[in-house]
C-alpha cells in the first residue's frame, strides 16, 4: 500500500510502461478509506532519477495531460510532480484502439464513435497551443462510452516552447514510423505533422471494411498529403467533413 497525501493507493497489476516510467492499475481509498475506484498509476522508474532529461520529460507529461480537462482526454486526478519519484493517477482505459482493431470486435459505429472523439480531442489539445506528436491506435483507449487520447509523453507546448528534450541522445524515437510526417522525421512538428498522424489513425480505423474506406478515402489522402499547405489547416476542418458521414453511418 502507497500513502500519497490524503489518499490510500493499492496496486493491483502491472500495465507495462516505457523507459522512464512504469503503469500500474491501482485502487485509490480515501481518508475514511472508502474505495474512490479503479485508476492507472503512472511512476517515474528509479533508475530513471538520474537522467534530468527523463525528469523534465515526465514531469512535463503530467502538467501538460493535467492541463487538458476534456471529456475526450484521459484525465489526471491526483499527482506529485514535485517528489523523488514523481508519478500521477488518471483514468483507467478499458482497452486501447489499437487492441479492439486487431480482435475485430470492433462495429463501425464504434469506430465512427472513437473517429469523432479523436478529432474532438485532438481539436481541444490543438486549442491549447499543443502539440501531441505521438497520435495512434495504441494511444487511445475506451473509458465507458468514450474514446479518449493518452499519453502525453511526446506532447510539446507551442507557447512557451520548453527545451526540447534530446531524445535521440538517449536512445528514444520520437513519434511512430508510419504515423510520423516526412518533414517530422527531420524534427519539425505543427498541427499538419499532427493531423498527417491523424490521417494514419483513421486508416487503421477503415480496416477490413472496404465501405468505410470509400467514405474516409478522400480525408485520409488529404490528411496524408506530403507537403504540409496540402494538408488540412486545422482538426475543425477535419471535423467539418467527418460530420455529415458520421451521422450517416449512425443514423443507418
Amino acid at each position: 500500500m502507497l500513502v500519497r497525501g490524503s489518499y490510500k493507493i493499492i496496486p493491483i497489476e502491472d500495465m507495462g510502461g516505457g523507459s522512464f516510467g512504469f503503469v500500474q492499475k491501482v485502487e485509490v481509498y480515501n481518508q475514511k478509506d472508502h474505495l474512490c475506484g479503479l485508476f492507472a498509476m503512472k511512476t517515474m522508474k528509479s533508475n530513471a532519477r538520474e537522467i534530468e532529461s527523463f525528469r523534465r520529460r515526465f514531469v512535463r507529461e503530467g502538467h501538460l495531460q493535467a492541463k487538458c480537462s476534456h471529456p475526450n482526454i484521459v484525465q489526471i486526478y491526483i499527482c506529485d510532480l514535485e517528489s523523488v519519484e514523481p508519478w500521477f493517477v488518471m483514468e483507467l482505459g478499458e482497452i486501447d484502439v489499437e487492441k479492439l482493431i486487431i480482435n475485430g470486435k470492433f462495429p463501425k459505429k464504434e469506430r465512427l464513435k472513437c473517429i469523432l472523439d479523436l478529432l474532438l480531442g485532438m481539436s481541444h489539445i490543438h486549442q491549447q497551443k499543443l502539440l501531441h506528436r505521438d497520435i495512434k491506435p495504441s494511444n487511445m483507449v475506451k473509458v465507458g462510452d468514450k474514446y479518449k487520447i493518452a499519453d502525453f509523453g511526446l506532447v510539446k507546448d507551442t507557447v512557451s516552447n520548453p527545451e526540447t528534450t534530446p531524445l535521440t541522445a538517449i536512445g528514444q524515437g520520437m513519434g511512430t514510423p508510419g504515423f510520423l510526417a516526412p518533414e517530422a522525421v527531420f524534427g519539425h512538428f505543427s498541427d499538419q505533422s499532427d493531423i498527417y498522424a491523424i490521417g494514419t489513425f483513421l486508416e487503421c480505423m477503415c480496416y477490413l471494411d472496404e465501405d468505410l474506406t470509400r467514405k474516409l478515402a478522400p480525408i485520409i489522402n488529404k490528411c496524408r498529403a506530403h507537403v504540409p499547405s496540402d494538408r488540412y489547416q486545422s482538426v475543425n476542418q477535419i471535423l467539418k467533413i467527418f460530420l455529415p458521414i458520421y451521422e450517416e453511418g449512425m443514423n443507418a
